[in-house]
């Protein structure tokens, strides 16, 4: 078949179209409709998708008359034309003479009520005019047939009706975000928050997001009696689970902007070891964190992001928070006497950056007012540092710890604790300390501790003991420095001094022992007998050390 041929219908054709009974088979009578004297055979068979369908089609169509190709299309309508003519004329005389021509309002009228009858039937029903040569205008009305689209168009429509109802949703949820009246909401979360986190929780407000997806917004939230501590922003990611009734379960919250203090997290129901988790009228799946701290006092723990995840009976699963920069990293977990910690740490400065835990590791238990640090294992300061910690807030301020120090760097310790003081070596020993007061600066201020100390290949810069010791009895020493192979002595730290008692200090032939006491405000002053070995003998000098450091005077006396 010549694919550009185009095709028109015959009258048979235009009236199988009007009477779904002259062609009844579905593949003829939907290529006859496409029949309009305008689509090539191609373009029809790309309209319809079925080359072989429409071939066929045209084929069996042409043979039965109903179409003809465009150029014996036009002849077989002029012949219709005038058969109609022929067959109407007298017929149209008789009736115009039986009385007189309506009005145009009357065609009109009568029209429009053959149209309504006709609207009453199921098929969609068209009304057509057709103008004869005496001027009397005959009604045709025929009932179109029904046509079954395409795949393509009836894929489209759904689409489209399913896209406008994703609109209708969007702005009814819209709507519903602008106008709703959430203050009504508040107190009822506050009672549910406040049985679920076992203590009182005030919200400021609540309201609706929906990017990028509906969430509940809680914002300006105090917990607590006194309200220390403060949420700043909940989301909560599938709010139309708390239209359910019963246990409401709620699939992710995320919390950020918090700040929380250690006895609440001390207190949290969630944090404690119980068995009736499975009777709370809220199950949480997840608990998202970010940029919130923990405080105690003064001191806080900030920068932090993590995660809390429960089971489906609402008991905790794993928790885990880190700071921003990964330099500190917490594992919270339920213990029989409070909240088990496991503390992991690289590079972190918790004083105001002035010591820096080169790498931590350590196992704690919180408790309400307390936290216990327990096999604490550090690197800081240039050494290690391993022992056990307790913080206590009840009453201000109380550290207590009991340490193991091993090659500390001198320097690195003197540039934090005493800044004047110019010791270098590597420092060892045991430490007890004990510390109390209102506030952090206070409690520092008030440490009263007892170390064993030993130092070894060390330089003490400011004093010179040798020259001091061979110039005897009178001599003036200034400046200087004394190096040694080590050195012991007992320090005991107080709130106004420290004293090293028994200090044996050990140099090649060269030996020292004594005592010093140093006052807070960096004074100085010690009593040491020097003792320098020759060949034949010992020779046993005192000398006296005063001054402020850094700047000491080492004097012979007798």
């Amino acid at each position: 078949m010549d694919l550009g041929l185009v095709y028109v219908k015959t009258p048979t054709g235009d009236e199988a179209v009007r009477q779904s009974t002259h062609v009844v088979q579905r593949n003829l009578r939907m290529v006859l409709v496409q029949v309009d004297g305008k689509l090539s055979v191609a373009e029809m068979a790309v309209k319809i998708g079925n080359v072989q369908l429409v071939e066929d089609a045209l084929r069996k169509l042409e043979e039965g008359g109903f179409i003809a190709p465009s150029q014996n299309g036009v002849s077989v309508w002029e012949e219709r034309d005038r058969q109609v003519r022929a067959s109407q004329s007298p017929a149209l005389s008789e009736f115009s003479t039986f009385a007189a021509k309506p009005s145009p309002d009357v065609e009109t009228d009568c029209a429009n009520r053959v149209i309504r009858s006709f609207f009453s039937f199921k098929k969609q029903t068209f009304l057509t005019s057709q103008r004869m040569a005496d001027g009397v205008s005959m009604l045709h009305a025929y009932v179109e047939p029904e046509i079954h689209a395409p795949k393509e168009i009836r894929r489209y429509l759904l689409y489209k009706r399913v896209l406008f109802g994703l609109i209708g949703v969007f702005c009814f949820l819209l709507g519903l975000s602008f106008f709703y009246p959430y203050a009504k909401l508040v107190p009822g979360f506050e009672v549910s928050a406040s049985r679920f986190l076992q203590t009182q929780v005030r919200i400021g407000h609540i309201g609706m997001a929906f990017s990028p997806w509906p969430q509940l917004i809680l914002r300006e939230i105090r917990l607590g009696e006194r309200a220390e501590s403060r949420i700043e922003m909940v989301r909560i990611n599938s709010p139309f689970s708390l239209l359910s009734r019963g246990s409401q379960r709620i699939s992710s919250i995320e919390v950020s902007g918090a700040t929380i203090t250690a006895n609440l997290i001390a207190e949290l129901p969630f944090f404690k070891v119980r068995d009736n988790f499975a009777s709370s009228e809220i199950v949480i799946q997840e608990v998202r964190v970010k940029q919130s701290q923990v405080t105690v006092h003064e001191l806080a723990l900030r920068d932090l992001s993590g995660f809390i995840r429960f089971n489906s009976d609402g008991s905790l699963e794993n928790s885990s928070f880190e700071a921003v920069d990964r330099s500190i990293q917490l594992t919270v977990a339920p213990a029989a006497d409070g909240v088990a910690l496991k503390i992991k740490g690289r590079g972190w400065k918790p004083f105001d950056n002035a010591i820096s835990f080169d790498a931590l590791e350590a196992e704690g238990l919180l408790q309400k007012d307390k936290l216990l640090i327990h096999g604490l294992d550090t690197t800081v300061l240039g050494g290690l540092i391993k022992g056990t910690w307790l913080f206590d807030w009840s009453k201000g301020l109380v550290i207590a710890g009991d340490g193991t120090l091993t090659r500390l760097d001198c320097r690195q310790v003197g540039q934090v604790f005493a800044p004047s003081l110019k010791l270098e070596g590597d420092l060892g020993g045991r430490l007890h300390l004990r510390a109390s007061g209102g506030n952090w600066e206070g409690m520092w201020q008030s440490v009263e501790a007892t170390l064993d100390a030993e130092i070894t290949r060390g330089v003490f810069t400011g004093i010179d003991l040798g020259e001091a010791a061979r110039n005897g009895e009178g001599s003036v020493s200034r400046a200087g420095s004394t190096k040694f192979d080590h050195l012991r002595t007992a320090v005991t730290i107080k709130r106004h001094q420290i004293r090293g008692r028994n200090l044996q200090l050990s140099a090649g032939r060269m030996g020292a022992s004594g005592q010093f006491v140093a006052s807070r405000g960096q004074m100085v002053e010690g009593y040491l007998t020097v003792g320098i070995q020759t060949s034949v003998s010992t020779l046993r000098i005192p000398v006296r050390i005063s001054g402020t450091l850094p700047n000491l005077v080492v004097t012979g006396s007798k």
